[in-house]
This record gives C-alpha cells, structure tokens and sequence, in this order.
C-alpha cells in the first residue's frame, strides 16, 4: 500500500508509551514491598521475633530487593517459611527493577524522551491551532501540499498513516503536528480540528476516498474549504455533491505542463523557479477585501499596495462578477468582497492580508 492509500478507518495510537510502562512498574514495586514488609512482619509475630518491627522488615525487603544484602538483616536460619519468603523475594526481586532500569535506558539511550515530550507539544498544539490547513494523505501529492503550504507560512495539521514519512518530513521541512491514522475517521479529524480548520485538502489514492473524506469533513465544518485530488473525471460530480469547493486532477495537470513546456518553456521556467526554488520567496496570493479592511472602497491607485508592500496586483474581480480583470487599471474600485490576485513576497504576506483582509487576518 502506497503512503497516499487509505488505511483501515481507525487511530493509532503510540505503540510504545515507556511513561505507562514505568508508572505500573512503580505502582508494582510499591506494592511488592508494601505487602513483602507486611509478610515479614506477620511472620515474625508467628515466630515470636520481637525484634523483627516494620523498620526492620523493611530494610530486609529493600536490601533483598536492591540484591545488596547485608547478609540475614533478619535472622533466618531453620525458619522454612520465612527461608522460603525471602527466596521468593529474591528472585522476583531482579525482575522488578530490571524492568524499570530497561524503560530508563531505554528513555535515554533512544531518545525517546524527546519523542514523548515532542508528541505532548504536538497534542498542544492540536488542541489549540485554529485557521489552519488538513492535509489527508502524504503521498505523492500530499507531500507537495504541504512542502508548499510551509513555504507559505501556513499553519497545517497533516494526517497519514505512515508515521516515518510524516517524520521525515518534520525532519526536512521543520516541525508541524501530524497524526499517524485515517483520516476517513471522525476521530482523527476531530483531533486535527477540524471545527476550527479553514481549509482541508483530500489527496488520498482512490476518488472513492476523497470523496468520503469530502463527506464527512463538509459535515463536521460547513464552512470550511475544501479541496479534493481527482483522477476520475465522474467522481468530480460526485465530489462536488459530497461537498468540494474545487477539485484538481493531477494528470490533466500534467498534460498541461507537458504542452507548455513544449510551447513555452520560459514562462514555465519562470514560474518552477518561483514554485520550486527553496530560496524564492516569492509566491501568487489570493485575497478578499473585507468590510473592515483599511482599503474598502479605494481605488487601487489609491490603495498603493504596490507601495506599502511592494506588492504586484495580477488580477481582480469584483464580487458582482465572474470573471477577471487582469491587469487592473489604476481606476479600478476595491469594493469589500473583490477578490485580488497578487504576486508578494511570502515575507511581506502577513502585512499584506492585514491590509487587504483587515486586521487579524494573517
């Protein structure tokens, strides 16, 4: 199965936890000792040993159990039942703490302290992120997804069932939260916040995938925006009817390029060394001007976007209007719901939707 299938509809959860494994290994050597002092005590009572207190019974158990043994702590010899006690002791008494020695080593010589603490900072930040971006599937597709999303500063939670992809990639491109499962469940998608996510991009293998995915997620989030990887160009209804905004076939995408490299390779030239080039931080951007935006009902000459953020205006189109004006003259009115398209730095995005969208909106 390929990093971009669905998996079976459930959530992983961490196969190893040394933390619980060192908790009940705790819990059991208190007990063991809790209840070993009592069993000592009592049978000094049967034996009639005075001098065998709950002090002493104790220093015996530790002793006996740390394999330290300053000999018989409690004299012993010819009580059978205590004898036999006491070797019982003994060899439960290497299991125990070699068992909370091995989760130790193992926490420290592994690393997986780090890897426990960095899962609770990323179950923080799930709990908390709002605005951001669900990538399902990290295949192929996905894996550009978020590539460029990171490029662009946004925030993303990514959902995959291969966790050594998914760290990989916070090796090579900086950390984000992820989890390891399918995000056809409810569950996952919940955990991803959904309820609190602007926008969720289905690039899962199979149509039949995405599409569930489309369902259920348009149903936890009716505003959210969705989009939703293709192959079939019947299942782009069935996808639209389950809930996506806009759908992308890879492949149709491709032939594409596949002409215009042929036909015009410098304009694809151009724009794979603004998409690709790690050390481009330039990027097309699409905005909405908002009613409490410091530009509403400008001009665009006016608004002097150029000049505060030296950013280039591409294209706009007013919200009583389908198509675009490129290239927009000077003249041209930024009534709130305009839709501009832009070319800006990604260092500059954040000044840029603040103006455009208004305050808050980065």
């Amino acid at each position: 199965m390929r990093s971009d299938e669905s998996p079976i509809p459930h959530f992983e959860e961490p196969r190893y936890d040394p933390f619980r494994f060192m908790k009940w290994g705790g819990l059991l050597l208190i007990v063991l000792t809790v209840v070993s002092t009592g069993v000592y005590w009592l049978l000094g009572k049967h034996y009639g040993r005075p001098d065998w207190t709950p002090m002493n019974c104790l220093f015996m158990v530790v002793i006996t159990l740390t394999t330290i043994g300053y000999g018989d702590w409690l004299e012993l010899r010819n009580l059978h039942l205590a004898e036999l006690f006491t070797m019982f002791l003994a060899l439960v008494g290497i299991a125990v703490p070699a068992f909370l020695v091995s989760n130790v080593t193992a926490l420290v010589v592994e690393g997986l302290f780090t890897d426990v603490f960095r899962r609770r900072r990323m179950q923080k930040k799930l709990g908390t992120i709002k605005d951001h971006i669900i990538v399902c599937g990290v295949g192929t597709t996905g894996v550009h997804c978020v590539h460029e999303l990171l490029s662009t500063g946004r925030q993303i939670v990514a959902i995959d069932h291969n966790e050594s992809k998914l760290r990989h990639l916070c090796e090579e491109l900086g950390d984000f939260p992820y989890i390891v499962g399918s995000a056809e469940s409810d569950e996952v998608l919940l955990q991803a916040g959904i309820e609190r996510a602007a926008g969720l991009i289905a690039c899962l293998t199979e149509d039949k995938d995405n599409v569930f995915v489309t369902l259920t997620a348009r149903q936890m989030n009716r505003n959210l925006r969705i989009i939703s990887k293709v192959l079939e160009d019947s299942s782009r209804r069935k996808l639209a009817i389950a809930g996506a905004n806009a759908t992308v076939n890879p492949t149709h995408i491709g032939g594409l390029r596949l002409v215009s490299e042929l036909v015009r390779p410098t304009v694809v030239t151009f724009l794979d060394n603004m998409m690709r080039d790690r050390r481009s931080t330039h990027r097309f951007e699409q905005l909405q001007v908002t009613e409490r935006s410091p530009v509403a009902g400008k001009k665009l000459a006016d608004a002097s976007l150029r000049g505060k953020t030296s950013a280039l205006v591409v294209a706009v189109k007013s919200p009583d209007s389908d198509q675009f004006v490129y290239n927009p003259t000077a003249d041209v009115v930024l009534t709130p719901g305009t839709q501009i398209v832009l070319l800006a730095s990604t260092l500059d995005m954040d000044a840029i939707r603040s103006l455009v969208s208004g305050p808050g909106s980065g």
